[in-house]
């Protein structure tokens, strides 16, 4: 697709942060381990608890973007992560480590939705912002796969001073994404003076404090279809290690698979997301799609040697095929739905269920899906179709009534 100036440099953005992210994940626990002394657990505890206290804070920014405006906001976000990167230079005792990862995860929960508001307020086409999302998350993974392959020199290096370089490479990889930012045309909000006359139903619409009870059920149904990111980075690896006798090595090269089919499929899958029906159908794709790859996964544990290879493969192709898809409805669909005026708050509550995914799917997946065997599996493919059919019919209600009250684009 042929992008708008706005867009190649939201695109740019992502690529140069996320090189930063790349270099970040691959050398950091490195860094704290061997070079502040931190133990193993005590990182693992506070990225952990830092995570649960950013599920509140994470609020804040989408509050921010619909008063200030998300361009700024956003580079107020990457600047933010920027400075926690350099500031981990300094950093010797776990309570430092600590005041650090929760301004910087604090910043990194933020920053999808005032993205997501970002491209809303650059782009007035409905098909077009979900493409150039598409284009941002491919990009983004690209750059998170040149960022670790970068990290090897710090880690080759094992040095002090290797490892604080490569910390103030991350931060300028953040400051160049804010700058990049910045030059994004946003359009021009109407003025009080200018705008029409409004309806008491839309004047409602903009009076809300929280979203309304059909997005708000939309958001907790995406919390069961965003699935797939637990099944990908806990369940498919444990399943592997535990409970099929596939070579260790299989747990990388799957994971290879994933970023490689959802690079190469989600501009594709992208385009499927034209009109309110056609999208909301996805929803039901992605329960019916992600229960697919769960059959998949408990088949893999009852045979032995190459099926169980090949039962695998299948699962995490199925699982990239329901991501892109999930991805592409919801982008859309969080967006469309939520009233233009108080947008940034609308998606930052949608946002929590990515995070809240992130936080209790492996607490999901160790205490109940992995602990149960193949039956587990079953049971989750049960609840993933049916809450993708719920899904759907929340949304196109969802969307019936915003047509009403607040018309969306068809």
């Amino acid at each position: 697709m042929k992008l708008t100036a706005g867009g190649r440099r939201l695109a740019a953005a992502a690529l140069v942060q996320s090189l930063g992210i790349g270099l970040f994940m691959a050398s950091s626990m490195a860094y704290f381990t061997r070079q502040v002394d931190l133990s193993a657990n005590q990182v693992g505890s506070g990225l952990a608890l830092a995570g649960v206290v950013a599920l509140g804070t994470s609020l804040l920014g989408g509050a921010l973007a619909d008063r200030y405006g998300a361009r700024r906001v956003l580079a107020a976000v990457y600047l933010g992560r920027g400075v926690c990167c350099a500031a981990y230079v300094f950093v010797t005792d776990f309570w430092q480590f600590m005041a650090v990862t929760l301004c910087a995860v604090a910043c990194d929960r933020a920053g999808p939705p005032v993205l997501q508001a970002l491209v809303a307020a650059a782009l007035p086409e409905r098909q077009e912002r979900t493409r150039l999302l598409a284009v941002v998350n491919v990009v983004r993974n690209c750059g998170l796969g040149a960022g670790a392959m970068a990290a090897g020199v710090a880690l080759a290096s094992d040095t002090q001073a290797a490892y604080q370089v490569t910390l103030v490479a991350i931060g300028l990889a953040f400051l160049g994404g804010a700058v990049l930012v910045l030059r994004v045309p946003e359009l021009a909000a109407p003025t009080a003076g200018a705008a029409p006359a409004v309806g008491a139903a839309e004047q409602q619409v903009k009076s809300r404090v929280v979203p309304d009870a059909r997005y708000l059920t939309l958001t907790g149904l995406n919390f069961l279809l965003f699935f797939f990111d637990t099944m990908l980075l806990v369940a498919m690896p444990v399943w592997i290690l535990e409970h099929t006798d596939a070579p260790r090595a299989t747990v990388s090269v799957l994971f290879a698979l994933n970023t490689v089919l959802v690079v190469a499929l989600q501009i594709p899958v992208s385009r499927l997301a034209t009109g309110q029906r056609r999208t909301t159908r996805m929803l039901t794709w992605t329960g019916a799609v992600l229960a697919v790859s769960s059959l998949c996964f408990a088949a893999s544990g009852s045979v032995a040697g190459g099926p169980a290879v090949a039962w695998l493969a299948a699962a995490v192709v199925t699982l990239s095929l329901a991501e892109v898809i999930a991805n592409s409805a919801v982008w859309d669909l969080s967006i469309a739905l939520a009233p233009e005026e108080q947008r940034g708050r609308y998606l930052s509550v949608f946002n929590l269920s990515v995070a809240g995914q992130r936080v209790l799917g492996p607490v999901l997946v160790t205490g109940l899906l992995l602990g149960s065997g193949a039956l587990g599996w079953v049971v989750a493919a049960a609840v993933l179709v049916v809450a993708g059919v719920a899904a759907e019919r929340v949304a196109r209600a969802a969307g019936e009534r915003m047509r009403v009250e607040v018309p969306v684009d068809a």
